[in-house]
């Protein structure tokens, strides 16, 4: 009985992980799995192409997230004219199995290229004058300042405790949307998205839900949550879509393009 409680817990663990990044996959795509995410990559490829953007949000479906009413667990930048190809795609991942995360550049395909649950990818792309901002931000040496190695897939976004994958695109957002030279840290980057109304996704996650993943998941953690957050088992935190539909709200000419393999 234990044994089946234990499996139980841990497959909610993946369903809480999931709300802000990708699990290390238990084992790699075969063949079959790998041309059907080529082709879901070639199709964000041409919408992107077609759509003329210099830089794009883009984000991927890693897990089944429908208990949460949500389709897309990661999201990450895509820049046209990268130096090492072009559209190359920016952003945050755990390192495998610890509490730590790095930035990475990774091919579009490579992005797509992972243990997914449904083959359901969004093309968001900002309105000229803002792609500018998110390009001369994101990759430029501010993003990488707003970076924190410690990593949690559930991190508080009004805590600079921990950081989750989509935090840190969340931050670097701000950092590019604000005034210019206005955020140059973490803490001013939230106090921003504070003052200009950012509503984090609440998650809810049962006590021994909670106990479970803090056991067993480096990569998951509770203590930047606040008593009445833990009272509720509802958890504040940062998803690909209110990236967007923050994002959306200080940018009307965001258009959003879903795909699908």
């Amino acid at each position: 009985m234990f044994r089946k409680l234990f499996i139980a817990l841990l497959v909610g663990a993946a369903a809480c992980q999931a709300l802000a990044g990708q699990p290390c996959p238990e084992k790699p795509a075969d063949k079959r799995e790998q041309m059907r995410n080529l082709e879901l990559g070639t199709k964000v490829r041409d919408q992107l192409e077609a759509s003329g953007a210099t830089v794009a949000y883009v984000a991927r479906a890693g897990i089944d997230l429908t208990q949460y009413g949500l389709v897309y667990s990661h999201i990450g930048m895509a820049w046209r004219d990268h130096p090492k190809g072009r559209w190359f795609t920016y952003h945050l991942l755990n390192t495998c199995g610890t509490s730590e995360s790095m930035l990475i550049d990774q091919s579009l395909e490579d992005f797509f290229n992972v243990e997914l649950f449904t083959r359901d990818a969004l093309v968001a792309v900002p309105s000229p004058d803002v792609q500018m901002k998110l390009l001369n931000t994101f990759f430029s040496p501010v993003a990488p300042t707003l970076h924190e190695r410690t990593y949690s897939m559930i991190s508080n976004p009004f805590s600079v405790l921990y950081q989750s994958s989509n935090q840190w695109i969340l931050e670097v957002s701000a950092a590019a949307l604000a005034p210019e030279n206005a955020i140059h840290n973490r803490l001013q980057a939230q106090n921003w998205l504070k003052s200009q109304g950012y509503l984090p996704f609440k998650a809810r996650v049962g006590g021994l839900l909670a106990f479970a993943s803090k056991m067993f998941s480096p990569h998951v953690r509770f203590d930047d949550h606040d008593d009445e957050e833990r009272s509720q088992n509802l958890y504040a935190t940062t998803t690909a879509d209110s990236v967007l539909n923050f994002v959306q709200r200080l940018d009307s000419g965001l258009a959003r393009y879903p795909l699908k393999n």
